[in-house]
């Protein structure tokens, strides 16, 4: 039975983080859109740590906002404690982070994307897609009801043949207490789209009221938070009210609610459980195939690869304020329950710990993201796009942001439009897409600051000024919130262009280089911050300017000589992207090609000349053979 007779613009099957940015996109653009999901009270669910941000993915929550999407005002409204990581460090590698309510968070997204128009909710686990042509068309359910879409962006997660381990105990799922989608995968087989394993995992949950606290360092939420979502330009109404209905969501005044986190670490006593049960482990045991994350050990690999360490930070970390559950940062692993309890009361202030979920790892299928354009759309199968875990990353940060651009896409691809591509030198998102795309992932993809080249550019403040010229193409955010955000990047230009040109009375130097020759002589370079910028020296008026345009300013003006580097780097490599490959062309006729190259190249299809460089063993030489080919190419046409 069909559902619709008439096609859905986009279908988005899947509700974690990154479905729910991508049905949001979507219908923000203003296209009929259907969001699928197995089960809508797990929509948005943290099914690991509940917390969004952290180093390098603080910026791309950021830069979610700056796009339009949900997640950083969702943060900041169910937010429990907030910290800015990095503070001691420069303003380009700090990040906020947030812990949040877990099902604060859940509900109140779940009220936002049913409060949404243009965009329907449905339960109904997807059990296929329908094929027409080569084309996506659609997809069908468990429920034996077919649904009809123009686009289809699929955003399963670790759901799709997911398997979790305890130990020996196996059972199917991607989370504890939910289902697997076991159907699925073999739709993309059937479509050519090639599938891999890969893995992660989760620690126990600890009931609050067994931990003894006492022995623990409190860990406590900074006085001054920094938030996620630009509220200086967006419009009031999108904090709690939705105008039409004058329904309430659920929330409360961000940094109103803070509360305590706690460390503690792990003993000697703790690491020889390990070592004496490591056998039982699934990971060593060779129970599961799928490869894990690097940057997010399980407990068990900490103890083998960094034997030299006595003992290793673990955080409790509140679930939220209304259950007293603590999640065990750093104590991931899959070894069995009964080992879990020993190595649980091993560590102080857990000794009398109940665990009320076990820790568990899970293994799921993903599709290597190099099967994908830059616009998350399939190679292999057109208008069909793919976000978040399927694409071989972890966390909700880089799940969310691809989401969102996938979902963008799929409307662009509709309306024939251009598609909204963001490059290396666009924000921490158009770097995570790239290295996606072009190198791929052989593991579970996390996005630092070091990832990318030019990070200086990428503060997590710039956000909205540095995408304002994609939000405005478009269409991503309100008129009123564009408007904004223009004059206050105007207001910003014309700072830092009179502290470059005007001089400082009593010293007779320019404003820009008294601003530098203080901030060198009392570190504020390597502190950073905006906690920083008030002992830098300014004219009265900058004084009189909103906190986000003076920091903004100063920022710039203090890096000033850093950043122009950067953005000469920027504009001596846009030459390579701004020569594009089209899509037919056939690299191993392409004579002087090394067969290597070829074939990568071929593999890939690069969508410029930039993005064909940054391919692994595609090497200068290969660069300029390829140059030369699409030179003589675009003259003889």
């Amino acid at each position: 039975m069909v559902f619709n007779k008439t096609p859905f613009a986009v279908i988005v099957c899947g509700a974690g983080h990154a479905g729910v940015e991508a049905a949001l996109a979507a219908a923000r653009m203003g296209a009929p859109t259907l969001l699928l999901t197995g089960n809508l009270d797990t929509i948005a669910q943290m099914s690991c740590n509940p917390a969004i941000g952290g180093q390098a993915k603080g910026q791309i929550v950021r830069e979610i906002d700056a796009l339009g999407g949900e997640m950083a005002i969702n943060t900041d409204v169910t937010g429990i404690q907030f910290r800015l990581l990095n503070e001691s460090k420069g303003p380009a590698v700090q990040s906020p982070r947030a812990q949040c309510d877990k099902k604060a968070y859940q509900l109140r997204m779940k009220h936002t994307l049913e409060l949404q128009p243009n965009l329907q909710l449905f339960q109904a686990t997807v059990t296929g897609l329908i094929f027409e042509h080569g084309k996506v068309v659609g997809c069908r359910s468990n429920l034996d009801l077919e649904f009809m879409g123009q686009t289809v962006v699929v955003t399963t997660g670790t759901f799709l043949r997911g398997l979790m381990h305890i130990g020996k105990n196996k059972n199917e799922g991607g989370r504890l207490g939910d289902f697997s989608a076991k159907d699925l995968s073999a739709s993309f087989l059937e479509a050519g789209i090639e599938l891999r394993r890969l893995k992660t995992g989760t620690p126990p949950r600890l009931l609050g009221r067994s931990i003894d606290f006492g022995r623990m360092e409190e860990q406590k939420g900074d006085a001054s938070p920094t938030l996620f979502a630009f509220h200086d330009t967006r419009d009031p109404m999108e904090l709690f009210h939705v105008e039409q209905t004058k329904e309430r969501r659920l929330g409360w005044a961000p940094g109103s609610n803070q509360v305590s986190c706690w460390m503690t670490y792990s003993t000697a006593d703790t690491a020889q459980i390990v070592r004496d049960n490591l056998h039982k482990s699934a990971m060593y045991s060779g129970e599961i195939a799928g490869v894990g994350p690097r940057y997010c050990p399980s407990f068990e690999d900490k103890i083998v690869r960094f034997s030299d360490k006595p003992r290793h930070l673990l955080f409790l970390e509140p679930e939220g304020l209304s259950t007293d559950e603590y999640y065990v940062n750093g104590l991931s692993t899959s070894l069995p329950f009964d080992v879990q309890v020993d190595l649980v009361r091993s560590i102080p202030g857990l000794e009398r710990a109940i665990l009320q979920r076990p820790a568990y790892a899970v293994e799921y299928d993903f599709a290597p993201p190099t099967q994908l354009f830059p616009s998350l759309e399939s190679k292999k199968v057109e208008n069909l796009f793919f976000a978040g875990q399927i694409n071989g990353t972890s966390g909700y940060e880089e799940a969310a942001c691809q989401g969102l651009i996938a979902g963008t896409n799929a409307v662009c691809k509709v309306r024939g439009t251009a598609p909204l591509v963001l490059g290396r030198q666009d924000g921490y998102t158009g770097v995570l897409i790239d290295d996606l795309v072009t190198k791929g992932t052989n593991e579970p993809y996390r996005m630092f600051t070091s990832r990318a080249e030019y990070r200086l550019l990428f503060n997590h403040a710039s956000a909205e000024l540095r995408l304002i010229a994609h939000a405005r193409q478009h269409g991503l955010l309100s008129c009123s919130r564009v408007g904004r955000i223009e004059d206050k990047a105007r207001r910003v230009a014309d700072w830092v262009k009179r502290l470059e040109s005007e001089r400082e009375p009593t010293q007779g130097i320019l404003w820009g280089d008294w601003v530098r020759r203080v901030a060198a002589k009392q570190g504020l370079q390597d502190q950073g911050e905006g906690r920083g910028w008030a002992a830098l020296p300014t004219p009265d008026e900058l004084a009189r300017e909103s906190r986000e345009v003076r920091e903004e300013v100063l920022y710039r003006v203090s890096y000033a000589g850093y950043l122009e580097r950067e953005k000469r780097q920027i504009e001596k490599l846009s030459e390579l992207e701004r020569i594009r490959i089209p899509a037919d062309l056939d690299f191993k006729a392409i004579r002087g090609l090394r067969l290597e190259s070829a074939q990568k190249l071929a593999s890939v299809k690069p969508y410029t000349l930039g993005q064909a460089s940054r391919i692994s063993g595609v090497n200068p030489s290969d660069i300029s053979v390829l140059m030369i080919h699409l030179h003589a190419r675009a003259t003889s046409t």
